[in-house]
């Protein structure tokens, strides 16, 4: 009764920073680099709320709270529509990035009217790079009706958006499902990644990987701690990585939550 009384009231306090006067979020970027070059490829966005109550909130200590809210899809929206944003200031940067994230709560994934939904925000923005426009959605996406979802992948499939699906191999999270969910890609677990160089785990990770990309579903992998993981990576065929706070390596990779500004001036060639 407790964890509900509290959950109910940091989504309160969530949709109190939304709809207040000051600006309630601010966006930060995790580069998503190439397994071969180490460049950057892509970006994971990650939105803090400027809480009334608690100042900064990362999105790990507010989404299990708002996702099963109305607050959940208005911040779909900002999400959508900030990445959307980016991926225009990129391209006017002259930068060639695969694709920029937006988390979406899982019940986006179930709506009847979910082309619609984001059909309108592309309208509304003039959005002509759909392309490079990936929904982020959190491994409980595999726990709904899955016909409603396996749906809305194929509609934004029509509007040409990519679909990520993020904690792939959590304990949380199962892999059948993923037969019929249509998703582009997939984020690994850091759990997943540090098998992959592992003595003990190399094989299991493997063949998880290779199941997963049997599904004709991209692979990228969370929580790299070093070279070793990113060559293993690489053999295995995977699309990219991002960086753990802990890695240690050769590769230049930038700040694990940087601004627009410093994901605008990365580099994607060497030198």
């Amino acid at each position: 009764m407790e964890n509900e009384t509290k959950k109910d009231n940091t989504a309160n306090y969530v949709d109190m920073a939304v709809h207040s006067g000051v600006a309630p979020i601010e966006v930060r970027y995790s580069g998503i680099y190439d397994c071969y070059n180490k460049t950057p490829i892509a970006y994971k966005s990650f939105t803090y709320i400027n809480s009334v109550i608690d100042g900064v909130i990362p999105p790990e200590k507010y989404c299990f709270a708002a996702d099963g809210t109305d607050t959940g899809i208005k911040l779909a929206e900002r999400n959508i529509i900030n990445a959307m944003k980016m991926i225009d200031r990129l391209e006017n940067a002259g930068r060639n990035v695969r694709f920029v994230t937006a988390r979406c709560p899982a019940v986006l994934a179930e709506r009847d009217d979910m082309y619609e939904f984001v059909h309108s925000l592309i309208k509304r923005q003039d959005f002509h790079k759909p392309e490079k426009l990936c929904l982020e959605f959190p491994q409980s996406l595999l726990y709904g009706d899955k016909e409603k979802v396996r749906v809305g992948m194929l509609n934004m499939k029509l509007l040409k958006v990519m679909t990520m699906m993020t904690g792939c191999g959590e304990d949380d999270c199962p892999v059948t499902p993923l037969m019929s969910i249509p998703v582009d890609s997939v984020l690994l677990s850091p759990a997943i990644t540090s098998l992959t160089d592992s003595r003990t785990g190399s094989s299991n990770a493997a063949a998880f990987i290779t199941l997963i990309k049997d599904f004709d579903i991209k692979i990228y992998a969370d929580g790299v701690c070093g070279d070793g993981q990113i060559t293993s990576l690489l053999r295995l065929d995977c699309s990219g990585y991002i960086p753990s706070p802990g890695y240690k390596g050769v590769a230049v990779h930038g700040k694990l939550r940087m601004t627009a500004d410093e994901a605008e001036a990365e580099k994607e060639e060497n030198g």
